[in-house]
């Protein structure tokens, strides 16, 4: 990943809304993916080379196209594949997020879709906490799977999972793993 003001770099992502998959690549800068979630200037998340599939029908690539954005209040979950794309470059609380904590096991719901992984958490484990301390309006789960609650045959597997806040259903504490 570059460093540097300005700097932009292009990160491959899979995007998900209630009803559909998106694949494709958001242009972010020094602050990742999060400061792009994050602009107060823009309600969308820009994508570039999108290539949109039914949840249900994961094969199938209904559309495709150069450029496409999305509301970034629609989007119930987006999965990397490498956790380094999902945190801020270059600073403390970034290289901290692997070290500092324990893994927690979580299940959360969102609509369409269960998501199973870890968050990394200092002190009591505590929902209401571990929703408050992480970054912006995305909670961070770590070597997550996301399972389509209909088709639980249908899951996608990442390092990272950044869960939108808004759009989480039921968020559980597991004290061991199945």
């Amino acid at each position: 990943m570059a460093s540097g003001f300005g700097v932009r770099t292009l990160i491959n992502l899979d995007l998900f809304t209630d009803a559909y998959r998106v694949t494709g690549k958001a242009k972010v800068g020094a602050g990742g993916i999060h400061a792009e979630l994050a602009n107060p200037n823009t309600k969308y998340l820009d994508i570039q080379e999108a290539y949109i599939s039914r949840i249900h029908d994961p094969g199938t690539i209904v559309a495709s196209y150069q450029t496409a954005a999305f509301r970034k209040d629609n989007i119930n979950f987006i999965l990397l594949q490498d956790r380094r794309e999902g945190i801020p470059v270059g600073t403390a609380h970034g290289r901290s997020i692997f070290t500092r904590g324990r893994p927690i096991p979580v299940f959360i719901t969102v609509p369409s879709f269960e998501i199973e992984g870890e968050v990394i958490h200092e002190g009591k484990p505590s929902v209401r906490e571990i929703i408050i301390q992480s970054v912006g309006n995305f909670q961070s789960v770590f070597a997550a799977k996301a399972s389509a609650s209909q088709r639980p045959d249908i899951s996608y597997s990442g390092d990272l999972i950044l869960v939108h806040k808004d759009r989480i259903g039921v968020f559980c504490l597991a004290t061991h793993k199945k």
